[in-house]
């Protein structure tokens, strides 16, 4: 008996859900922390960093990108390609070309815009070697992936048109860099989530708050995870459907890119979470702290020795709390991700990052 001829495609399925719903959910979600990000820093500090810069356009770019997919998915992305007219599927490549471009900004401005936050708390070089070494790798990765864009196909406008004349690069070796490029990211995500624990700790608070900042902290390891699901779709490029094919991959690149930003922006969490736990009474009285991402306490002794000599009561060499300079009660340094203080004069804070030759005067912003 002779088989059934393959069934033909169902020219009424759409699975452009599939891509939007949660990409559109993350999406809310990412503006929703970029925005009490920004407006943290405007509020308390009254000035934005080069991280909250770069932060702010990746996630305009990535605000973007949805509504631009959502023109995508209007033309007919995620339908059959036999369902489309020619009209519809020059259209529908010319906004995947955009869709692509945005996305290579924008997840390099995540992961550049995470590495120039950790800068800022450390002077030492075996802190901040690395950190330049990959802002190097992955602007010179993005860079390569905006030449494949640009060039891998002659004319370019053969990328969203039937062009005879075309000439394009094997398409291994765009698989090739694909696996090199996502390999790099997952190290640089790994790399951006775990560095922060040298931080965490150093931090004289209750276990539970640590376990909080280590949590919050932890979400770029989400990233990671994604990047390495995305992987698993290496294998597919470029076969099936091209209309229905692409929603996986993009749909894993775009949760990459959203939960890059969510991970930039999570530490500005820490304080109404920390609220939250103690209602419920996991979080005490006594980690509670006021402000945002990380808080380091040091005792003062170990910061300002100037200051602590010239406050010593001479009979029994304690701090005087009441001494003009020194604010009463135990005094701490606050490293967060607003600015430092401790109640000292300016003329005697000196940096805690570094050894005593590394040492500067004047606290630095973070």
């Amino acid at each position: 008996m002779a088989s059934n001829p393959a069934a033909a495609p169902d020219l009424s399925s759409n699975l452009a859900a599939s891509y939007l719903i949660p990409c559109g959910i993350l999406a809310g979600i990412a503006f929703a922390l970029c925005t009490a990000r920004i407006y943290t820093r405007f509020t308390r500090l009254n000035r934005m960093g080069l991280d909250d810069y770069l932060i702010l356009a990746a996630e305009i770019l990535s605000f973007t990108n949805i509504f631009v997919v959502g023109a995508s998915a209007a033309y007919g992305w995620g339908r059959p390609f036999l369902a489309l007219t020619p009209a519809q599927f020059t259209q529908i490549m010319k906004l995947q070309f955009a869709v692509q471009t945005l996305w290579i900004l924008t997840l390099a401005l995540v992961r550049i815009s995470v590495a120039c936050s950790l800068l800022r708390f450390g002077t030492e070089k075996r802190w901040r070697m690395p950190l330049y070494a990959m802002i190097t790798f992955q602007i010179a990765v993005s860079s390569g992936w905006l030449i494949v864009q640009f060039f891998q196909c002659r004319p370019l406008r053969s990328f969203w048109e039937i062009v005879p004349e075309m000439k394009c690069w094997g398409k291994q070796y765009i698989i090739d860099y694909a696996w090199f490029s996502a390999a790099f990211y997952v190290a640089m995500d790994l790399a951006l989530a775990l560095l922060p624990i040298k931080l965490i700790l150093t931090l004289h608070r209750p276990p539970s708050e640590k376990l909080l900042i280590c949590i919050l902290m932890a979400t770029g390891l989400l990233a990671t995870g994604i990047a390495g699901a995305k992987m698993t779709t290496f294998s597919k490029l470029h076969t099936g459907d091209p209309m229905q094919s692409s929603i996986r991959p993009s749909m894993w690149a775009k949760l990459e890119e959203e939960v890059g930003i969510i991970a930039a922006c999570m530490p500005c969490l820490k304080s109404p979470a920390e609220r939250l736990l103690r209602k419920l009474g996991v979080v005490g009285r006594d980690g509670d702290v006021k402000g945002c991402a990380w808080v380091n306490s040091l005792s003062l002794r170990t910061v300002v020795g100037s200051v602590e000599e010239e406050s010593r009561d001479p009979g029994d060499g304690t701090l005087r709390p009441g001494d003009s300079g020194i604010v009463k009660g135990k005094s701490e340094v606050r490293i967060d991700s607003v600015g430092l203080g401790t109640g000292v004069p300016a003329e005697n804070r000196t940096s805690v990052q570094g050894d005593g030759a590394s040492r500067k005067q004047g606290w630095e912003a973070v």
